[in-house]
């Protein structure tokens, strides 16, 4: 994208030496993710690996499966039963308090602690994941272990076998569907029971429950280098001083923590590639495209694109965003959750979380230093670092 900013399609040979066309342009992101969306599918590969641990859903959906699963799951990632979700999302934010006053409180001095990001916001965002999802809390982030099978018999007892099958995944998929049976049953004999109050539920499951139940909206549902940004912690301070607990409308409206957010998820995107393969003959920014040909959606090329962004596009501005220009507004010039009929259905719950926790975290800590140098983990499903470890002190 460096060498050819401007050309609208970029070729490349990868395994086997097969031709992959990666999208350049604003105009070619657009006609892949919107116009043309369902002219693609995943392509094979992916479908014979990720899929596999993916397992079937909406994800893997195409066409008319996936139009329909959308319309079945858009009111429960709305905005409005998303907000129900807001003290859910704050308790968590309040308990990640508690993991770094124990870093704090293990530093023989007392005065700062080290903690492993990547370690931490995954037990973190993991939790809330398990309310939302599964209604239920997992409790990662007060416990001290996480995200090994060093406790766990059953897969000792496997691996001893010399069983190496994804049973990890199966596993979990059992657990799942476990879970939303059970909670359909509870909803469902509360509702014959007319003990059921449709304003309590705020997790994703029971909501899908509730209009999957006769007469619902979807009946017949199966049951299947923020260190240093002073500015940031100003703008939070300055609103606790006129409310100290403010709700997440007040919170939302804080303008410089909405672009600082945005513009570290333009820099680094959670998605790397979204991969796609046309199933007919079509043309994309003018270029005949035969049926079979593959496509890499990789939201940095526009996202750091310095005819876009400017020669600046490498570095991290948040007042960028006072002051778009047209191209920079396209929803196609920043692509953190995709875009179009396929756009992530849980971007409305991950900037409330981002914001939550940021806001949180910010008013009550100071982040003095990288503790040493990191490597960011990719390619992989998503960009990640390993071993960000940061140190950081309580402010007083």
């Amino acid at each position: 994208m460096k060498e050819f900013p401007d050309a609208p399609l970029i070729r490349y040979r990868t395994v086997a030496n097969t031709e992959v066309l990666v999208c350049n342009s604003l105009n070619s992101h657009k006609e892949l993710l919107q116009t043309k969306c369902y002219s693609f599918r995943k392509p094979d590969w992916w479908l014979h690996t990720i899929g596999e641990m993916t397992g079937r859903g909406i994800v893997s959906m195409e066409g008319e499966e996936h139009r329909a699963a959308r319309r079945s799951l858009a009111g429960a990632f709305s905005l409005g039963n998303i907000r129900k979700l807001e003290p859910v999302v704050r308790a968590k934010a309040k308990d990640i308090g508690l993991v770094f006053d124990g870093a704090i409180a293990a530093n023989k001095s007392g005065e700062c602690g080290i903690i492993d990001c990547t370690d931490t916001f995954s037990k973190l965002t993991l939790d809330i994941i398990g309310v939302a999802m599964l209604g239920i809390d997992l409790a990662n982030i007060t416990s001290a272990t996480f995200g090994g099978h060093e406790n766990d018999t059953g897969e000792k007892n496997r691996m001893a076998d010399g069983k190496t099958e994804d049973y990890t995944f199966h596993d979990a998929y059992n657990v799942s569907y476990q879970i939303i049976r059970n909670r359909r049953r509870q909803v469902a004999e509360a509702m014959s029971a007319g003990k059921y109050v449709r304003s309590e539920s705020c997790d994703m499951p029971t909501y899908v429950i509730e209009k999957s139940m006769p007469g619902g909206l979807a009946e017949g549902m199966p049951e299947k280098d923020f260190v240093g940004h002073s500015k940031l912690r100003d703008e939070i301070t300055a609103l606790v001083a006129q409310v100290p607990e403010p709700t997440y409308t007040e919170i939302d409206h804080l303008q410089y923590l909405d672009h600082f957010i945005k513009e570290n998820l333009r820099m680094f995107s959670p998605a790397t590639t979204l991969h796609r393969k046309s199933i007919e003959d079509l043309t994309i920014e003018g270029t005949p495209i035969p049926k079979g040909t593959l496509f890499d959606i990789v939201p940095s090329v526009t996202s750091l694109n310095p005819l876009i962004w400017g020669n600046d596009a490498d570095e991290i501005k948040p007042s960028r965003w006072e002051h778009l220009t047209e191209e920079q507004s396209s929803p196609y010039a920043f692509e953190a959750f995709s875009n179009g009929p396929r756009i992530c259905l849980g971007r409305l719950l991950a900037y409330m979380e981002l914001k939550l926790i940021f806001f949180e975290i910010i008013r009550n800590y100071r982040f003095l230093s990288v503790v040493k140098p990191f490597t960011v983990e990719s390619p992989s499903l998503t960009l990640r670092p390993r071993g960000l470890e940061v140190r950081l002190e309580k402010v007083t």
